[in-house]
């Protein structure tokens, strides 16, 4: 279900990035196995809470 999502979302945008709890290895293994490489990380998450997030982007 997963890849079906991410193939649907790339056909409508030509970039995308995601942000992924770094605390939640599986979720990071299933978007690098896609092609989304690290970009970045913050140590909170958009609300300012103590979970640190992986952002990633998707290659070309």
């Amino acid at each position: 279900m997963g890849t079906a999502l991410v193939d649907h979302a790339r056909e409508q945008h030509a970039k995308l990035t995601v942000d992924v709890n770094e605390q939640n290895p599986r979720a990071h293994e299933f978007y690098r196995r896609y092609g989304f490489e690290d970009v970045g990380r913050s140590e909170t998450d958009s609300a300012g809470r103590p979970f640190p997030l992986v952002h990633m982007a998707l290659r070309h």
